[in-house]
């Protein structure tokens, strides 16, 4: 009989080897294949679906429920304010009515700084800029924020296959 991941997992941690979480602080993001910045913070990876409730006439003892649209969050975005700013002149041509819509991917990236798991995201383009609080009584770092409109984003299968291989090999290089 053969196990799936997930019992496998369960095995190789009876087994006294630990398939420990991803750290959410180690990731970077990229567009188009280009690395646009290191952001300090990456939120909104999040879809909805609707749920409708449908009755049948006369039976009021009973709902079905069934599956609607899917929504999904705008992705924020934010990074130390630097000279070179990609994401500024991105922002700066939609602005200017060209808009360019773009793909990109949010890696997180393991202890050895490899890329483990990631999430796709799907014709985005920058709506809307924060500039950096400025204030001369603090020593923090000046950061700015975009936020950008996407038509989805996905669990990258390529990554599921990847993160299920270096489990199964940390699981496997660990018992020997």
């Amino acid at each position: 009989m053969a196990l799936g991941i997930n019992a496998a997992a369960a095995v190789a941690q009876r087994a006294g080897l630990h398939l420990d979480p991803f750290k959410a602080y180690n990731f970077f993001v990229e567009v188009e294949g280009i690395l646009v910045g290191g952001f300090t913070s990456v939120r909104g990876l999040e879809s909805k679906m609707d749920v409708q409730t449908i009755r049948e006439g006369g039976v009021n003892d009973k709902a079905y429920k069934l599956g609607g649209q899917v929504s999904y969050s705008d992705l924020v975005l934010e990074s130390g304010l630097t000279a070179l700013d990609p994401m500024w002149l991105w922002y700066e041509a939609t602005l200017q009515g060209r808009i360019k819509r773009r793909n990109g991917s949010v890696y997180m990236l393991n202890d050895l700084g490899l890329p483990t798991v990631w999430y796709d995201f799907f014709n985005a383009w920058p709506i809307e800029w924060q500039g950096p609080a400025l204030d001369s009584g603090q020593t923090l770092v000046a950061t700015q924020r975009f936020v950008l409109a996407h038509e989805g984003v996905r669990k990258s299968r390529a990554a599921m296959a990847y993160s299920a291989a270096v489990g199964v090999a940390s699981a496997v290089g660990g018992a020997l």
